[in-house]
């Protein structure tokens, strides 16, 4: 496992080590991925959010965790940590720690220091989060869909959302979603997510439409375009590049972007909006 990794962290030997740190999860990702849909008792889980727009749908950014719909209700979580910890330490004599909540597990996993993308003052720990939800009941119409995946020598069926209802989960999140991070002396480092700014710009590009009845707070298409061009005119664009630093490996591009990511969100927002 270690070799296959150090053999894709080749290709990004300039990036800096949060964004190698990202890309080594996305390769635990597409073995937990495997593991999860071949698994009988998991092979029905809903894949949703960033990851599942990287994996499946060609995202061009990376992203950290695993997130999933318990349509069926029938999944325990404290039985997912342990079979999958049990996976990763049976296949690859990796010795996988971690903890569960409610509908969280985490997973950390020893290996920065032999991978040479951690100082000695840093952990060695690499934190994979998965989160499994329960209740989806805000978005009763959608479609599912099973996509073949082909990554890292593995090949994957995947059952995920159909685009409209993941754009609609993301626009929810962007209106809704309250989060700040913060450093260890409580200093602000971000007031929102960069990530859900990048991915609503991916598909205003696409030009999908998103399933509105999934989308709360909203009266129809024009209201919600609306809501979305004033928190867009409002955001703090240094939170999009901090965001985005361990996400893309072209910094440089980074930096463009934060410089121009609003005038580019309001002017797709304003010629998408119904007149």
């Amino acid at each position: 496992m270690l070799d296959t990794i150090r053999s894709i962290l080749r290709d990004a030997q300039n990036a800096p080590d949060i964004f190698k740190r990202t890309l080594v999860k996305e390769y635990i990702q597409i073995l937990s991925l495997s593991f999860l849909y071949t698994h009988k008792q998991y092979s029905n889980l809903v894949f949703y959010g960033g990851s599942s727009l990287r994996h499946c749908y060609e995202l061009p950014r990376l992203s950290e965790d695993l997130d999933f719909v318990d349509i069926e209700k029938n999944i325990n979580i404290t039985s997912l940590y342990e079979d999958i910890c049990g996976f990763f330490r049976k296949k690859f004599n990796i010795s996988v720690s971690g903890r569960c909540q409610k509908f969280r597990c985490i997973l950390k996993f020893p290996v920065l220091y032999d991978l040479n993308i951690a100082g000695t003052e840093e952990s060695d720990l690499l934190f994979i989060k998965i989160e499994v939800y329960k209740d989806f009941g805000f978005c009763s119409k959608y479609t599912n869909r099973v996509l073949p995946v082909f990554k890292f020598g593995q090949s994957l069926l995947i059952k995920t959302f159909d685009l409209p209802t993941l754009m609609a989960t993301k626009i929810d999140a962007v209106l809704h979603r309250k989060w700040e991070r913060t450093s260890k002396n409580g200093k602000t480092l971000a007031k929102v997510k960069g990530r859900d700014y990048f991915d609503l710009l991916w598909y205003l590009r696409k030009g999908i439409q998103p399933n509105i009845a999934c989308i709360r707070g909203v009266t129809d298409t024009h209201d919600m375009y609306e809501q979305l061009i004033k928190l867009v005119q409002k955001v703090d664009v240094h939170s999009i590049k901090y965001d985005l630093q361990g996400l893309i490996q072209d910094q440089a591009y980074i930096e463009t972007l934060t410089d121009n990511l609003k005038e580019i969100l309001k002017n797709l927002l304003e010629e998408n909006k119904p007149r």
